[in-house]
């Protein structure tokens, strides 16, 4: 059994693989991709378990469990998916060789950002400020991020903050001593990072 998916302007294969609840690997096989360039019209197949008949809802919805409670409703757009998308390629850039926790902060610190008066209120405006992550200027933020950075970076998107609101991180081993950085409090280091 499998469904269709059409190619939205700002869908990744990530972002529809999660959508669906599939393996970025099968989505990848059903459709004879060997990278995971996609473009905006495009008919994807998204291969469904034959056991298990299922309807597709486009907006990643999740249903109610019976025994009395309800698990909260969880909807991507399409912009939120390109976001995600980012923050993932950040995240590989900045941090791939890091605990899996100082990946998740790193997320944190662009999210916490968005939210904060003093930064752009989108992740892209983050991500791409001026002079803010060696990455964008270098060209490693256009790498494939790994599984692990995509994980990260979802659960930074859903909430979690090992940070405690930290705008900056930085390696105390690659920054001067006498950087204005350093005036920041200090909140914790997680590997080779510092965050405050």
């Amino acid at each position: 059994m499998a469904a269709t998916h059409m190619v939205q302007p700002g869908d990744t294969l990530w972002g529809i693989s999660r959508l669906y609840g599939v393996n970025l690997d099968d989505l990848r096989a059903a459709n004879n991709l060997t990278a995971d360039v996609i473009y905006p019209g495009q008919e994807l197949v998204i291969p469904l378990a034959e056991d298990e008949p299922q309807e597709i809802v486009p907006t990643a919805t999740l249903p109610s469990v019976e025994g009395g409670f309800d698990l909260p409703e969880v909807s991507y757009t399409p912009q939120d998916l390109a976001d995600l998308e980012l923050l993932a390629r950040l995240v590989y850039a900045e941090a791939r060789g890091e605990p899996y926790q100082g990946q998740v902060a790193v997320a944190a610190v662009v999210l916490n950002r968005v939210g904060h008066p003093q930064f752009p209120d989108t992740v892209a405006g983050v991500v791409y400020q001026p002079r803010q992550f060696e990455p964008v200027s270098n060209g490693s933020i256009n790498m494939m991020p790994n599984n692990r950075a995509y994980e990260a970076a979802l659960e930074a998107w859903q909430g979690a903050d090992p940070t405690d609101g930290a705008l900056f991180f930085w390696n105390p081993h690659k920054v001067s001593p006498t950087s204005w950085v350093w005036s920041r409090p200090i909140t914790l280091q997680i590997g080779n990072h510092v965050f405050g």
